[in-house]
């Protein structure tokens, strides 16, 4: 068993996995449409372009993505990335955030690890760390 995290967006599915596959996270495994399915049809086809079912994977990284008209933005919980090298995390730190909110800027803190944690411009909540430990 293992558990794997499902992201939801209302229709910007597609340009979320482009950007953190250029912000270095890794790379879409697996995309589906709408289109070509039994629910092309919804919402009058307005969603035939959009994505049905994505996989996502990098190097210690693997989510599932998916677009819906009743999507809800992700509340209460943030994908985590432990990095252990505290540049390489503040340069992930710089690229995922660029156009988000950023709730703690990465910088070392008061209890040794470098860390920060944003909301990126689509909604995911995000937390980066280095652990000083390591």
């Amino acid at each position: 068993m293992r558990m794997t995290p499902y992201l939801y967006f209302k229709g910007a599915c597609a340009d979320a996995l482009a950007f953190y596959a250029d912000s270095g996270l890794g790379k879409v495994v697996d995309l589906r449409r709408y289109g070509g399915t039994p629910m092309e049809a919804r919402d009058g086809g307005a969603w035939r372009d959009k994505v049905l079912h994505a996989l996502f994977e990098g190097e210690g990284i693997r989510f599932y993505a998916s677009d819906g008209p009743d999507s809800e933005p992700m509340k209460g919980s943030a994908f985590m990335i432990e990095e252990s090298d505290a540049e390489r995390a503040a340069a992930l730190f710089d690229r995922l955030s660029a156009g988000g909110q950023v709730t703690v800027p990465f910088k070392k803190q008061f209890w040794g690890d470098a860390y920060g944690n944003f909301t990126d411009r689509f909604g995911v909540q995000w937390a980066v760390i280095a652990p000083a430990s390591v």
